[in-house]
């Protein structure tokens, strides 16, 4: 089974136990997704948090480089340049294409979405 199916079953078997976080949500609001993470845990906030990309310490992944940039959205729409070769996947998919999962951290609101911003790149 794969990682969707493992998630629906513990969201079935421990309703209202798993936290979900939208990598959209925390991208867009870095700070209000780390605090409610942060609350939700029971600890104490530290504004370090929210500079993790800035420290010295050792990182063991192999996104290091990645790490030491911090959060960025520029990336959030690459997927689109894809679309239209994997549009038969989709339809294969079906159903199990669509999938719109929400923060569910206590009393998170996401803020308004952004509009895009128009590309600068010459074509």
């Amino acid at each position: 089974h794969g990682y969707r199916d493992v998630m629906e079953h513990w969201d079935e078997v421990l309703p209202g136990r798993v936290t979900h976080i939208r990598y959209e949500d925390m991208v867009n609001d870095m700070p209000g997704v780390a605090r409610g993470i942060i609350d939700a845990a029971g600890l104490e906030w530290d504004d370090d948090v929210l500079n993790f990309h800035k420290k010295k310490q050792a990182v063991n992944t192999l996104s290091t480089t990645q790490v030491r940039k911090g959060v960025y959205k520029h990336h959030l729409q690459a997927w689109k340049k894809y679309e239209e070769p994997l549009r038969p996947l989709v339809r294969l998919l079906g159903k199990r294409a669509e999938f719109d999962i929400k923060t569910t951290l206590p009393g998170y609101e996401p803020p308004p979405p952004e509009e895009e911003e128009p590309s600068t790149k010459e074509a």
